[in-house]
């Protein structure tokens, strides 16, 4: 299948595709690579080569609406945050290829019966890595079907959608711990033979509790003399940028990146967070992710008495119920209400 890849001394994205002529062909797709936006756009273009390859071998039927007519142009006009669409068409290259193998042509030949058969398919497929993916992500590449389907009632390629309110039950997911004193000076001592991008986006997150994705922050929006950081394309998009006081121990370091000239905090290469789980695997803390930085700084604004309002907009949680899964109470955190309750001595 179609792929996309880095060549040395080169800034843009490469494209490996198999035309019509049925031979390989290797191009440029113009797409930077260090800017995670059109990195998206490079990989929603080898979702659609791929996606043309798989027409090609006879995905597609004669009849029932081509899937590769309007499904990659229907996903571009459904998702308006990139990174959503690039979930979507990662997740329906994968759909792709399961139509392939079992001959669904066509919306009409999708039953609730054969989509259930997704989800063990979808877990024991195993990648050249030899990893298989869970439940859940399967789960979620059915309900991107449902929703291309629904797509085809309304184009007039099938009368129905047999996948609607799908109940299907997921696996429940593993709460992420806090990092613990001696893990964070341990995580910070590793980093010192890391790139520095690690280094930069592990003291941002740590100090302010953002996503991976967050700490690339443009120069343009930290502000020296107000003295705070705003995160103009969060988690939900632009609509639900914030800004924050910044924190006194990360000034140094935003001022030592301001006086470099850099246009952002941070520049990520080809897919950060799984740089990030190899370097966990590489200092055997498999049971660590970055996004468990998030997680300890939500609990140590706890103990230190921080409201929850305050805390809630300090890492930009919409809601207490959010707020409340990244919450992990110890027993240390509630011994000084040991003796909070009295009763009565005596007979």
């Amino acid at each position: 299948m179609a792929s996309i890849y880095r060549k040395k001394n080169s800034p843009y994205w490469f494209i490996q595709f198999i035309d019509g002529d049925g031979k390989r062909r290797n191009k440029s797709t113009e797409f930077r690579a260090t800017d995670p936006g059109q990195t998206v756009q490079a990989r929603t273009l080898r979702a659609q080569m791929e996606a043309r390859e798989l027409s090609r071998t006879g995905m597609v039927g004669p009849q029932g609406g081509n899937w590769d007519a309007w499904v990659p142009q229907f996903l571009d006009r459904h998702c308006d945050n990139l990174r959503t669409r690039e979930r979507y068409a990662d997740g329906w290259k994968w759909i792709a290829l399961w139509l392939q193998v079992r001959k669904l042509h066509s919306p009409r030949d999708i039953t609730y019966r054969n989509a259930l058969e997704y989800i063990d398919w979808r877990t024991s497929y195993k990648k050249k890595t030899g990893k298989t993916v869970g439940r859940n992500t399967a789960i979620f590449e059915l309900k991107t079907l449902s929703m291309i389907i629904g797509e085809a009632v309304r184009l007039g390629h099938t009368q129905a959608n047999p996948l609607v309110s799908m109940k299907l039950r997921k696996d429940k997911a593993a709460k992420k711990p806090e990092l613990s004193n001696e893990e964070i000076i341990a995580v910070k001592t590793a980093l010192a033979e890391e790139p520095e991008w690690m280094q930069t986006a592990f003291e941002i997150a740590l100090h302010t509790g953002c996503r991976l994705r967050e700490t690339r922050i443009p120069l343009n929006c930290v502000d020296f003399t107000e003295n705070k950081i705003t995160f103009p394309s969060p988690k939900g998009g632009e609509d639900r940028a914030f800004s924050i006081p910044m924190p006194t121990a990360l000034r140094p370091l935003l001022e030592k990146i301001a006086k470099a000239k850099q246009t952002f905090t941070v520049e990520f290469p080809f897919q950060p967070s799984r740089r990030w789980q190899q370097f966990f695997i590489k200092v055997k803390m498999q049971h660590l992710c970055f996004h468990c930085l998030r997680v300890t700084y939500v609990n140590r604004l706890r103990r230190a008495g921080v409201p929850r309002e305050a805390a809630m907009r300090l890492v930009n949680h919409a809601s207490d119920l959010v707020h409340q899964i990244y919450q992990r109470e110890k027993v240390e955190d509630v011994v000084k209400w040991r003796d909070a309750v009295a009763f009565p001595t005596g007979g």
